[in-house]
C-alpha cells in the first residue's frame, strides 16, 4: 500500500467548522428584549422630560453692545442667592426711576428690547438682563419661577447701590414666565411701586398637569410618578409653590397692570388666568385685554397703544419727574 493511501486510511475526519455568525435570536428572545427596552425607556421618560423642561440647552449669548434705540452699558450683578447675571443698563435720566424688564421661558434680554425702547424714550432708565440659566448669565437650569424672583431682587439691590442713579424707586415689566416672576418679586420688595405683567400665569398647575402621563396621539400613557419630585430637586424649590396669584394681592397699594391677548393660545397663560389674577389684585389695578397679538404680542401688534398705556401707567404710579 502506498504511503499516500495509508495516510488516507489513518486520517480522522475533521470537525465541522463553526459558522461565522452565532445563531440568531428566536422571535421569543427578540420580543422579550424589545419589551425590556421599552420598559427601560418608559421608566426614564419622566427623567428625560424633567431635564428637558429645566435645562436650557439652546441658550443664546448676547454680544450686542448697542441695540438700536438703546444706548446701553453692559453690566453684571448677582442675584440674592449669588448667581451672576448679565444685562444692559440704559440711563435716560439719573433722577428718574429705573424699570427692570424680565423675559420669558428660555428667552433672553433681547426679547424685551421693544418695551425697553418705549420706556427709555419716555424718560425712564431701563435694565434688561438675562435670567439665570439664560443668555450670558450663570446657571444651567430654568427654575420655572421658583428662584428667578431672586434675580429681580438682586437687580434692585444692584441699582440701589449705583451712585449715578439717585431715584431708588423701581418699576417692573415681565413677559410670559417673566410676568409671574415680576409679580412674585414685587410682593417681596416695597421699593417696586408699579408692575406690568404681560401674558400672565396663575400658578404651576398647567405644568404639573402634564406630569404623570404621556399623550401619544389619542392614547394617554401613564408614567412613573416621580417627575414632580425630580423637577423640585432640579429647581431647588417646590414647583407647586410658584403661585403669582398668591403674590398679586400683596402688591396693594402699589399698582399693577395686567396685559393679555384674547387670542393667546399658550396653555400656561390662557385669558382665564388673567381674569383670576385681576380679581385677586387689590387697587390700584388696571387690565388691558388686547383683541389680537397672541402670546406676548401686544407690544408688536399694537405698538402705539402699548406705548400710550404703559407709559401712562408708569407716569402715574412711578411719578416720573
Amino acid at each position: 500500500m502506498s504511503e499516500e493511501n495509508s495516510n488516507l486510511l489513518n486520517s480522522t475526519p475533521s470537525e465541522p467548522k463553526k459558522p461565522f455568525l452565532q445563531p440568531r435570536l428566536t422571535w421569543k428572545q427578540l420580543t422579550l428584549t424589545l419589551l425590556l427596552l421599552l420598559i427601560v425607556i418608559w421608566a426614564f421618560i419622566p427623567a428625560i422630560r424633567s431635564f428637558t423642561l429645566v435645562a436650557n440647552s439652546n441658550r443664546s449669548h448676547q454680544t450686542q453692545t448697542d441695540p438700536a434705540g438703546l444706548p446701553v452699558k453692559n453690566v453684571q450683578f448677582t442675584a440674592t442667592d449669588g448667581i451672576k447675571l448679565s444685562g444692559w443698563l440704559a440711563i435716560a435720566n439719573p433722577q428718574a426711576p429705573t424699570i427692570i424688564l424680565v423675559h420669558g421661558f428660555k428667552g433672553n434680554r433681547t426679547e424685551m428690547i421693544p418695551a425697553a425702547r418705549i420706556l427709555y424714550t419716555g424718560g425712564y432708565n431701563v435694565l434688561l438682563y438675562d435670567s439665570r440659566g439664560c443668555g450670558a448669565s450663570e446657571g444651567w437650569e430654568i427654575t420655572l419661577g421658583a428662584r428667578e424672583p431672586l434675580d429681580v431682587l438682586g437687580a434692585v439691590k444692584y441699582l440701589k447701590g449705583r451712585s449715578d442713579l439717585s431715584n431708588k424707586h423701581f418699576g417692573l415689566v415681565g413677559n410670559s414666565l417673566g410676568s409671574g416672576i415680576v409679580l412674585m418679586a414685587a410682593a417681596r420688595e416695597p421699593s417696586i411701586l408699579a408692575t406690568v405683567a404681560d401674558s400672565v400665569w396663575v400658578d404651576s398647575q398647567a405644568q404639573t398637569n402634564r406630569m404623570g402621563s404621556l399623550n401619544i396621539g389619542p392614547l394617554t400613557l401613564p408614567l412613573l410618578p416621580y417627575e414632580p419630585a425630580l423637577v423640585d430637586q432640579l429647581i431647588g424649590g417646590q414647583l407647586t409653590a410658584t403661585r403669582p396669584i398668591d403674590a398679586i394681592h400683596q402688591l396693594s397699594p402699589r399698582a399693577v397692570l395686567l396685559i393679555q391677548s384674547a387670542d393667546d393660545q399658550n396653555t400656561t397663560t390662557p385669558p382665564s388666568g388673567e381674569h383670576q389674577l385681576f380679581a385677586a389684585a387689590g387697587e390700584p389695578k388696571q387690565e388691558w385685554i388686547v383683541p389680537t397679538g397672541g402670546h406676548t404680542g401686544a407690544v408688536r401688534a399694537h405698538h402705539d397703544e402699548y406705548a400710550q398705556r404703559v407709559l401712562a401707567f408708569f407716569n402715574i404710579h412711578l411719578k416720573l419727574t
